[in-house]
């Protein structure tokens, strides 16, 4: 199966698609928010937003991830977290955007967990479902099995709260990869092919920066369950975190451009079919660099 990512050049014509397993694809992120942590505001304009996702794809991002509503989770970093949208706001916030997009024969994700707000974006041409509740709505559900949409599943516990107890795991990678599990036979049971199943661990959603950068370093046991995977790091607070400067302090999430395109280019060597990403630009050289690195292995 393949994503049929048709990508645009800068005049809108369309190249060939990509397909799944031929390397490793890039999602571009489209906040369409007043409050996302690292862009909220910038898009929320349904022009600048359309411009800004023909601009990703202009820089090799081969899927737009368009979302309408932050979510940021309760912690140290992010203090109380996103406020919870309707599906009606976050509809009226998406929908042009994923109507022109596809229009422009752009494939597009959409960001939501929501069934309502999934059912309209796949009716304006969305390709994709990316639920960061991995399914929770069974509604959701639903949509997707008589969609014959994609779905990808993030693992997540709460509201993604980086707080106990949703943080307590004795072995974080064996937990969160046994209850993705059961995110994909609960989406099975509700219709859902196994073959459009997508993984994601959920970097930086109920987990420390430690548990997240161990999610990372293991990804081939998620990798090994059989499905895509799929990895977002880009910009997130356990970089930082990770990475201190050295007057310990943290760099902000415009500064985390660095420790994204190392993340991009580990997640490429373990084995992730998809990264998603804020700066297409930096993700297509990590990631294709770290594509070359691989292929030379074993050369004279």
């Amino acid at each position: 199966m393949d994503i049929g990512a048709d990508r645009l050049d800068q005049q809108g014509s369309q190249r060939g698609a990509t397909e799944r397993g031929s390397r490793c694809a890039l999602w571009g992120v489209l906040n369409v928010t007043p409050d996302s942590f690292s862009d909220g505001g910038r898009f929320l304009d349904h022009e600048a937003a359309i411009a800004r996702g023909r601009a990703m794809v202009a820089a090799g991002a081969d899927v737009v991830d368009v979302g309408g509503e932050s979510t940021r989770p309760r912690g140290k970093d992010y203090g109380a977290g996103a406020e919870a949208v309707g599906a009606g706001e976050e509809a009226d916030r998406v929908l042009p955007v994923v109507e022109a997009l596809s229009r422009a024969g752009v494939a597009v994700s959409i960001d939501t967990r929501k069934g309502a707000v999934a059912r309209q974006a796949l009716a304006a041409g969305a390709r994709i479902v990316n639920d960061v509740s991995g399914g929770a709505d069974q509604e959701l559900l639903a949509v997707c099995a008589k969609e014959a949409a994609e779905l990808v599943l993030m693992h997540n516990r709460g509201r993604g709260e980086v707080e106990a107890p949703f943080t307590e795991y004795q072995d974080v990678m064996k937990e969160v990869a046994a209850e993705l599990e059961e995110r994909v036979a609960r989406a099975e049971a509700a219709g859902v092919a196994r073959e459009r199943l997508w993984l994601d661990p959920g970097l930086g959603f109920a987990k420390t920066a430690a548990q997240s950068g161990a999610l990372l370093a293991r990804l081939p046991e998620l990798v090994a369950l059989g499905h895509p995977v799929l990895v977002g790091a880009s910009r997130k607070s356990f970089l930082a975190r990770l990475s201190r400067r050295p007057d310990g302090s943290l760099a902000s999430p415009q500064e985390r451009e660095a420790g994204s395109a190392v993340a991009v280019a580990v997640a490429v060597s373990k084995g992730a079919a998809a990264v998603r990403v804020h700066d297409v630009n930096a993700a297509w050289q990590a990631a294709r660099f770290a594509e070359a690195l691989a292929a030379t292995e074993g050369a004279g």
